[in-house]
C-alpha cells in the first residue's frame, strides 16, 4: 500500500479545516473592527459612472473656489414619508457632491410644520425650498435640484458682496432711514436683511468713474431736477459700464432728458389711467397688475403689484443696437395713456381720444441689458412710478418683493453658468426600420430565447446522465 506524504496530508488538513481553528473568530472580529475604524476615519469615493456624471463640472469647481468661507444651506422639508422624503433625498444627493470639495458647506433640514415662524420670516413659499446663505447674503432655490441651478445661485452670492447699491440723495429722493410714508426705510431694512450693501451719496458730480463703474446707481424718484453736473456724472457712470436703477416721473421734471435720449427711451408725458377703477371707487391712476414677462427679474413672479401715477415706457428697436430691451410689467388692459389727466378727473368720466391718447396695455417697467468685455452684464432698470420705493407703496401687495427681486437681478449681473448635459451611454436602442425584422426580433426574444435556454439545459442534463 502506498504511503501518503505527511507534508501533503498536513497541508490538506489545514486547508480543509482552517475555519475551525480557535483563532479564526477573534481574527475576523479584529479585521472587521479595523475596517470599520478606517471607514470612520477616511472617506474615499470614486465616480465609476460613464462620463463621470456624478462629479462636479469644472465650472462648478471654479465657483466653489471663489467661495472660501462658510456656506449655509437650509432646506424646508417636512418629515412625511412620501413628499418630504423625496425632497430630503434629492437635496442630500446634490449637496454631498459639493461638500466633497467644500468642507465648510453645511446643510440642515427644517420642518415648516414645527417651525412656522422661521418659515414666515424667511418667506418660504413652497415645501422643498432651500435658502443658501453666504456672507450675510441669501438666495432662494427650488426645483429642479440640479448642479446648474445650484451653481448659478452660488455664482450670484459670489458677486453680490462686491456690487454696492449707491442711492442718490439731495434731490427729493426718499431716504433709506426715513420711516414716514414718503421714506424708504422698509426698502433699507430689506436690503440689509438680504445682505446687499446700500450707500447714500449727494455728490454725484464728483463721483470717481472707477467707483461708479463698480456700483449700481439708484435714482429713487427725484422730486427736484438734477443739475447739469449731476447729469454728466450719471451719463459717465453708464458709459463706464455701471448699472442703473431709475424711478422716473418725466425726464423734463427730473432734468434727465439727455439721459432718456442716450438710452433711446420714449416716455409718455401723460400718465396711465384705468377707467374700470371707478366701479371700485379707486382713483384712475392707481393701477394694479399681475402681467409679468417670463424673463429677467419678473421670471416666475406672480404677486399683484401696484403703480401710482405711472408713465408709459417705450424703446423702439434701433439698427446695430447693443442693448437688449426687456419689457417686464404691463398695466391697464382696459385703460390708456391719457394726455390730459388729471384735468378731467373731477368732471365727467374720461373718454379715450385716439388723436392724443394711446390704448393700453402700457409698459411701466423695462430693463436694458448688454454684455461687457469683462464677461459681466451691464443692466439698467427703469420704473415709471416715482413713488414705487416709498414706504406707502412697498406695503401694498407684492411691491416689496418685486423691488427686492429687481434690485438683486441688477446687482448680480454675472452671466449664468450653462452646463452641458452628459448623455447616458447606450441610452438609445436603434431598432430595425422594417416590420419583418421587428417581428423576428420580438418573436426571437419571446419564444426563441426561452427555447434556446431549455435546449441548453436539456443538453447539460443528458451529458451528466451519460457520465
Amino acid at each position: 500500500m502506498a504511503k501518503t506524504n505527511p507534508v501533503r496530508r498536513l497541508s490538506f488538513t489545514f486547508s480543509a479545516l482552517w475555519w475551525q481553528h480557535r483563532l479564526v473568530v477573534p481574527a475576523l472580529l479584529i479585521v472587521t473592527l479595523m475596517l470599520g475604524l478606517f471607514a470612520w476615519q477616511f472617506n474615499i469615493m470614486a465616480d465609476t459612472t460613464h462620463n463621470h456624471r456624478n462629479t462636479l463640472s469644472a465650472a462648478s469647481i471654479q465657483v466653489l473656489k471663489q467661495l472660501p468661507e462658510r456656506i449655509e444651506i437650509t432646506a424646508f422639508c417636512s418629515n412625511s414619508p412620501y413628499k418630504g422624503r423625496y425632497f430630503r433625498k434629492s437635496i442630500t444627493a446634490l449637496i454631498q457632491r459639493y461638500q466633497l470639495l467644500h468642507p465648510n458647506l453645511q446643510l440642515q433640514f427644517v420642518d415648516p410644520a414645527t417651525a412656522p415662524t422661521m418659515a414666515r420670516e424667511w418667506q418660504i413659499k413652497k415645501e422643498g425650498e432651500m435658502v443658501i446663505r453666504y456672507r450675510d447674503q441669501q438666495q432662494h432655490m427650488y426645483l429642479p435640484y440640479t448642479e446648474e441651478a445650484l451653481t448659478n445661485v452660488l455664482l450670484q452670492l459670489q458677486h453680490g458682496a462686491r456690487a454696492p447699491l449707491l442711492f442718490a440723495t439731495g434731490n427729493g429722493e426718499p431716504g433709506l432711514q426715513d420711516t414716514t410714508s414718503e421714506g424708504a426705510s422698509q426698502l433699507g431694512q430689506a436690503l440689509q436683511a438680504a445682505g446687499l450693501r446700500a450707500l447714500s451719496t449727494t455728490s454725484l458730480a464728483i463721483l470717481p468713474n472707477e467707483q461708479a463703474a463698480l456700483s449700481t446707481l439708484v435714482l429713487a424718484g427725484a422730486r427736484q431736477p438734477y443739475t447739469h453736473s449731476q447729469l454728466t456724472a450719471i451719463q459717465a457712470h453708464i458709459q463706464h459700464g455701471g448699472n442703473l436703477v431709475w424711478l422716473l416721473d418725466t425726464p423734463q421734471q427730473q432734468g434727465l432728458d439727455a439721459l432718456a435720449t442716450q438710452l433711446g427711451l420714449s416716455i409718455s408725458p401723460g400718465v396711465i389711467i384705468d377707467p374700470s377703477n371707478r366701479q371700485f371707487d379707486i382713483p384712475l391712476h392707481a393701477l394694479s397688475t399681475q402681467h409679468y414677462a417670463s424673463q429677467g427679474p419678473t421670471q416666475e413672479f406672480a404677486l399683484r403689484t401696484f403703480f401710482d401715477h405711472a408713465h408709459a415706457i417705450q424703446r423702439p428697436r434701433q439698427a446695430g443696437d447693443t442693448w437688449r430691451a426687456l419689457p417686464l410689467v404691463a398695466v391697464a388692459d382696459h385703460g390708456w395713456v391719457s394726455a390730459d389727466y388729471p384735468s378731467t378727473r373731477s368732471a365727467t368720466p374720461p373718454v379715450f381720444n385716439p388723436q392724443t391718447d394711446t390704448q393700453g396695455p402700457a409698459t411701466v417697467m423695462l430693463a436694458l441689458e448688454k454684455d461687457r468685455p469683462t464677461g459681466e452684464r451691464q443692466r439698467i432698470l427703469i420704473i415709471s412710478s416715482r413713488q414705487f420705493f416709498s414706504n406707502a407703496q412697498l406695503q401694498r401687495g407684492g411691491n416689496l418683493a418685486l423691488s427686492m427681486q429687481s434690485l438683486q437681478w441688477v446687482v448680480n449681473n454675472q452671466p449664468s453658468v450653462s452646463l452641458t448635459v452628459t448623455p447616458l451611454r447606450d441610452s438609445v436602442i436603434a431598432l430595425p426600420a422594417k416590420q419583418t425584422w421587428l417581428i423576428l426580433l420580438f418573436n426571437g426574444f419571446q419564444f426563441g430565447l426561452p427555447a434556446l435556454l431549455l435546449w441548453a439545459g436539456w443538453l447539460s442534463w443528458r451529458r451528466k446522465q451519460r457520465v
